[in-house]
């Protein structure tokens, strides 16, 4: 081979390690924008977590705001949400109510205390109903209904279930008429506009409860009968239909879970309630961790955290 024709082009050598070389830095650029994409996709799930857990936040907080009482795991607590058929029974799901503490700040439980729920009761304040007697007079009574949001399975993960009690009439509000036959006709309008039971939220709660007849009776509500509730169909499940879930019970350097109780089972995964203060004076801490996986299947978190005060 003449001079001329070695410098025309390459050896098989040297075209061996040119190909060797460009396969290399072809795949170097393919790990790099499988990683920019992957990192994009991971930046793009956190911030859809972080939009749908921080409205779903809002929601919750808008039932503390206009509650007239937050329950904790007291009697009254306990035995008022005993008065609602759900239609699941929360203590075999692992769900439990918060105590109230008075440490004066939120500290996580000591090792064999339960102090960390994840089930958030409160009773809100509902619509106000008009009613009217034979003479014509008109009057506006109060009512309520009881929310129930807290994490239990739904398609094999864990999501927010929200329940809502049919509406209830505060009991005081029959103070407001003077006789017998005003306060029936008031409970008769009051039964054909859906009103069906009474709630006295200063009595025990064996007799907190009055079942409201066709014909404007007010009786005591039976042994075993229970305010029917139904599972609220604008926000309950929030997650599950975007992909994402209460993030379970594990280890994470970002966002542990839990981060207040002792976990134990099921309870509490990321849904974490701490209650503190006195009586008519609360303060909530309400922690929400969601999980979601990103297009590569690792796992997203993100974080929502509300510090509310209650009126009860």
């Amino acid at each position: 081979m003449s001079r001329r024709e070695r410098e025309a082009g390459f050896s098989s050598v040297e075209l061996i390690a040119v190909a060797a070389v460009m396969s290399i830095l072809m795949v170097m650029v393919a790990e790099s924008m499988r990683t920019l994409a992957s990192v994009r996709g991971e930046q793009r799930a956190g911030f859809q977590l972080g939009d749908v857990s921080d409205r779903v936040a809002r929601k919750l907080t808008a039932d503390v705001e206009f509650a007239a009482r937050v329950f904790c795991a007291d009697t009254t607590g306990m035995q008022t949400l005993a008065a609602l058929d759900l239609g699941v029974e929360l203590s075999s799901e692992g769900c439990r109510l918060p105590k109230l503490t008075s440490h004066g700040s939120f500290e996580p439980d000591a090792p064999g205390a339960q102090e960390t729920g994840n089930v958030l009761f409160v009773s809100r304040r509902g619509e106000k109903l008009e009613v009217g007697d034979d003479e014509g007079a008109r009057a506006r009574v109060q009512t309520y209904e009881f929310c129930v949001t807290a994490p239990l399975t739904s398609e094999h993960a864990l999501d927010l279930r929200r329940f809502v009690s049919a509406p209830v009439l505060d009991h005081s509000a029959l103070l407001d008429f003077d006789d017998e036959s005003a306060r029936r006709t008031a409970l008769a309008s009051l039964h054909e506009q859906g009103v069906r039971f009474a709630w006295d939220p200063t009595a025990v709660p064996e007799s907190a409860f009055w079942v409201i007849s066709a014909n404007g009776e007010l009786e005591p509500m039976p042994m075993g009968r229970r305010v029917p509730c139904s599972e609220d169909p604008t926000w309950s499940r929030p997650f599950g239909p975007r992909r994402m879930r209460v993030a379970q019970n594990g280890d994470s350097t970002r966002f542990p879970t839990p981060l207040y109780a002792q976990p134990l089972g099921a309870f509490p995964g990321g849904f974490e309630l701490k209650l503190d203060g006195a009586e008519q004076g609360k303060l909530l801490l309400l922690r929400m961790v969601i999980e979601s996986d990103a297009a590569q299947g690792r796992p997203v978190r993100a974080e929502a955290r509300r510090v509310l005060a209650t009126q009860g």
